[in-house]
């Protein structure tokens, strides 16, 4: 059983997906084409990665180079030999990424990690293996995603529907899409969230009965096909990828790179949706804020105010990606000088360094 599931996770789970979560994970241990980035999870100011995998030849490849854009880590390897017996052979590659790339440490933060290796001195190099790796700072607040339906931040009818729920450090998430043909698709995975990011290895359901079917009837069955890994920037806002292995004779993964969002069921989204009742909790304190007017000076800002105290809460976002969530919020009461910034922005909650709004009613 993979190591993301745990006892207290795993019970509520129907017995089927477990079994077919298990049974891939064995099988893929060690097929050829199957390879891993991973890191001691303790390290921070010294952080090694290690690349581990079975190469399709007894040639397997060599460090060759590591950069770094952004938060973008990539690292190439090569196998320079020629006339190699095509035959699975282990191999591990390890990385010191400050060495590599000539600095004292890594910044704090979380890295999209990419190993991609090439089957030959003069072969283009494919993409074999992602990792999110967090090397978030320590005492860096924990992100808490929004139980419920997120969308793709994209543009167009075909937005990709994901539902997503937390529940004791076990992120569990259900993605709905299409197949080529245009058929429904229903993909469900959960794993270990630790505060920032996740690794949910998805199964593909399917056969089955219809609701009215008889008793004993058939039953549906799992197939592992993709993989997600989330990194979680605000309650209501991820980065998403989703990756699958393509090809068998010389196996390369496959990576579609989207946002992802908290939208309101409302015709708009901005900003308007999310008057209602609030309570702010400070420390010890909670107060009940009703914002029940609500105003955009421009495509970046608005307001929502609490018009019998004159409280308002004013939100910043980016006018060139309207569904995105706002980037920070500001809370101002009448009669206190200092105000409360939130920069974790959902449709429920928003979550600053010493205060939090809580949603209690629409």
């Amino acid at each position: 059983m993979p190591a993301a599931f745990s006892s207290r996770s795993t019970r509520a789970l129907p017995a089927l997906l477990l079994l077919a979560l298990a049974t891939a994970g064995a099988a893929e241990s060690g097929a050829v084409g199957s390879y891993a980035i991973d890191a001691p999870a303790a390290q921070r100011d010294d952080l090694k990665l290690s690349v581990t995998g079975a190469w399709a030849t007894q040639c397997p490849p060599t460090l060759e180079n590591v950069t770094l854009d952004g938060a973008d880590l990539r690292i190439d390897a090569r196998s320079v030999l020629g006339l190699c017996t095509r035959q699975a052979t282990p191999f591990s590659i390890e990385v010191d990424p400050a060495l590599a790339l000539n600095q004292a440490n890594l910044a704090a933060g979380v890295y999209h990690v990419s190993f991609f290796a090439a089957d030959g001195a003069q072969a283009a190099p494919k993409l074999r293996a992602f990792a999110l790796l967090d090397r978030s700072a320590p005492g860096a607040a924990a992100v808490i995603p929004e139980t419920g339906f997120w969308w793709s931040a994209e543009n167009g009818a075909d937005r990709t529907l994901l539902s997503i729920e937390l529940q004791n450090a076990q992120l569990s998430v259900a993605l709905m899409s299409y197949d080529r043909f245009g058929q429904p698709q229903w993909h469900f995975g959960a794993a270990a969230y630790d505060g920032h990011v996740a690794h949910v290895p998805l199964l593909r359901l399917q056969g089955g009965s219809d609701l009215f079917a008889a008793a004993g009837a058939a039953r549906a069955r799992g197939e592992s096909t993709l993989a997600l890994d989330l990194e979680f920037h605000a309650s209501g806002h991820a980065s998403a990828w989703l990756s699958r292995v393509e090809g068998s004779d010389d196996p390369a993964l496959r990576l579609r790179a989207f946002d992802i969002v908290r939208l309101p069921l409302a015709e708009t989204v901005d900003g308007g949706a999310l008057q209602g009742d609030w309570v702010l909790v400070e420390g010890s304190g909670a107060q009940r804020l009703h914002f029940d007017q609500f105003r955009a000076p421009d495509a970046e800002h608005f307001e929502l105010v609490d018009g019998s105290n004159g409280a308002t809460l004013a939100c910043v976002r980016d006018a060139a990606h309207p569904d995105l969530p706002p980037s920070s919020c500001t809370l101002r009461l009448p009669n206190r000088e200092a105000a409360s910034e939130f920069d974790s922005i959902a449709l429920t909650r928003m979550d600053g360094s010493a205060a939090h709004l809580l949603r209690v009613s629409n």
